[in-house]
């Protein structure tokens, strides 16, 4: 499958936009009783594929939803590099390994449960950092639906063709190590609250999750990417780790 990307022009606005994200970004205050973070980065293990039919009373139904297991592409392990060199020079940083599927579906409650039961980190830590996926309403189609994670949205519009986009759906979480309590929680989004996503062209979208080209995988993990360091270091600001 011949894999066309977005125009040039669009990749341009993108990258617009991430600047002015970064621009218009508040800083909240210190959080200055930390000194070490644990970083728990739980977002890049699994790509969804999500898409919204045209059937009648479609926002009854769920849409179709399809998952495939992408821990091997690295993404989290970026996401923890990522936020070690923004926050390196301020904090002491380490790594904490954990097991995915303890923080892939979660509530307040259950992430407290499972932040109390880790074992103890090589290095003592003031706080942990988790990196979580974060459920919004649909900006990308419209619909009545929510997008959540990593994933490729496809909506089917009725004589309209389709509307496809590259998501990157997370949230910040920092958590007192001892019981668990949130001390902050920031979702990474634009300054004007809105969720940020990339455009895809039909190409982009397989006939099955498992059937990936290698194409389709490398521009899947480029725009998560891209989306990620677009939106992580507001979210990091916002959360008042780093200025």
């Amino acid at each position: 499958m011949t894999l066309r990307r977005s125009p040039v022009a669009a990749r341009a606005a993108f990258a617009l936009v991430a600047c002015i994200a970064l621009a218009g970004a508040t800083t909240k205050p210190s959080q200055s009783n930390i000194k070490s973070i644990g970083i728990i980065a739980a977002l890049g293990d699994t790509c969804m594929f999500e898409r919204v039919t045209d059937a009648p009373f479609q926002w009854i139904a769920p849409p179709q939803a399809h998952f495939l297991e992408i821990s091997d592409w690295g993404i989290d392990d970026d996401i923890a590099a990522d936020i070690a060199k923004f926050l390196g020079k301020r904090y002491l940083v380490q790594s904490i390994p954990i097991e995915h599927q303890d923080f892939d579906t979660w509530s307040y409650v259950s992430l407290a449960r499972h932040i109390r039961e880790l074992p103890l980190p090589a290095e003592r830590v003031d706080a942990y950092l988790v990196v979580l996926r974060d459920w919004r309403a649909d900006e990308i189609g419209g619909s009545d639906h929510q997008v959540g994670g990593l994933g490729l949205y496809q909506r089917d519009l009725r004589g309209r063709g389709e509307r496809l986009g590259v998501f990157a759906s997370y949230r910040l979480v920092l958590v007192d190590p001892d019981n668990g309590n949130v001390i902050a929680s920031q979702p990474a989004l634009l300054p004007n609250g809105r969720m940020l996503w990339l455009s895809a062209t039909p190409a982009l979208w397989p006939h099955t999750q498992n059937e990936l080209s290698d194409a389709q995988h490398r521009a899947l993990q480029t725009d998560f990417r891209k989306l990620i360091e677009a939106t992580l270091p507001r979210a990091l600001q916002r959360l008042g780790l780093l200025f």
